[in-house]
């Protein structure tokens, strides 16, 4: 290669280098002015010199919206707006026994659909809708009770019914608890937490144990026995009845209140006396049967006894 054409090529690139570095420094200056004052020679909508503003070319960013926290919760007003409402729907569906009339709990059921109605429409602050829909499930458990004692059911279907109503309510007063409502004027809600969580439920107790589980059902039917008019197979069946109640009992007894241990014993000693009394005359043993059946409405006596004098509002016979 020439030496003449290296040196050609080595102004070419030299050349090409200077265009570039004057290109550059025209384009930072000319961006150093904009930013500064604003470009030369713009001008307004009106033909007088202006400015272009790079600030205003960038797009502001849109402030962020409010989060459920920041939003004032009114749980408070709206509780205090609907509890005395929703305290009339749930302490009729509560007193509701075999004893009212099927119309009136029709006209009470009606009430609770009409009111719901109202209640469902309304608006609700974000924050208080875990009480809202507490109450609305619990609602419609007390629907359902209705249709329990206004069609046919058994006492133990009720009393079951019941027990999901008590624990729909404890649902109510721990949600509005969450939000620091203040329920102590609302007796309703009160009593229906007293009613499950009070220092002795022994109502909560006797509709969930000894009615929702049989055991009232068959004390009614056997108060006493006369074994002279059964047959071998009827003593077989009940002897077997009345241990598998007993042995009900004493496994549950260990989640039963305190306060009812008496009248466990008590309701035990009946199962007992009733199975070793059909035990004993399945085996000849016709000495000690009468003993037996005479312990039999004594530990009942007193199992009612003890109930009575926990709640004397109870019903038990």
């Amino acid at each position: 290669m020439k030496s003449g054409s290296i040196g050609k090529d080595i102004t070419h690139v030299v050349g090409i280098g200077l265009v570039l570095t004057v290109l550059l420094t025209i384009i930072s200056i000319v961006i150093s002015v904009i930013i500064r004052g604003g470009l030369p020679g713009s001008t307004s909508a009106s033909g007088t010199p202006g400015t272009i503003d790079i600030q205003a070319l960038i797009p502001t960013s849109v402030p962020p919206t409010a989060t459920p926290t920041e939003i004032p919760c009114t749980a408070q007003e709206w509780w205090t707006a609907h509890s005395a409402a929703i305290g009339d729907i749930f302490s009729y569906a509560r007193k509701i026994t075999l004893a009212t009339k099927v119309p009136d709990i029709q006209k009470a059921q009606l009430a609770l659909k009409q009111w719901q109605i109202t209640f469902d429409a309304d608006a609700t602050p974000p924050c208080a809708n875990g009480v809202k829909t507490a109450v609305t499930n619990a609602a419609k458990t007390a629907d359902d009770l209705y249709n329990f004692y206004s069609s046919p059911t058994t006492e133990q279907q009720r009393a079951q019914q019941t027990i999901q109503l008590a624990d729909r309510m404890l649902v109510i007063y721990d949600e509005a608890d969450k939000l620091k409502v203040d329920t102590t004027a609302d007796t309703w809600l009160v009593e229906a937490k007293d009613y499950s969580r009070a220092d002795c439920p022994v109502a909560r107790w006797y509709t969930e144990q000894i009615i929702g589980k049989g055991y009232n059902a068959f004390i009614k039917t056997n108060p006493k026995l006369d074994i002279t008019k059964l047959t071998t197979a009827q003593m077989n069946d009940l002897l077997k009845q009345f241990r598998t109640l007993q042995s009900s009992l004493n496994t549950d007894r260990g989640t039963f209140p305190a306060c009812v241990g008496q009248a466990t014993d008590y309701l035990m000693s009946y199962f007992k006396a009733g199975g070793d009394a059909l035990n004993s005359s399945l085996n000849n043993d016709l000495s000690s049967v009468q003993g037996y059946l005479t312990a039999m409405p004594t530990a009942l006596n007193g199992f009612y006894g003890a109930i009575k004098a926990l709640d004397p509002t109870i019903v038990t016979r």
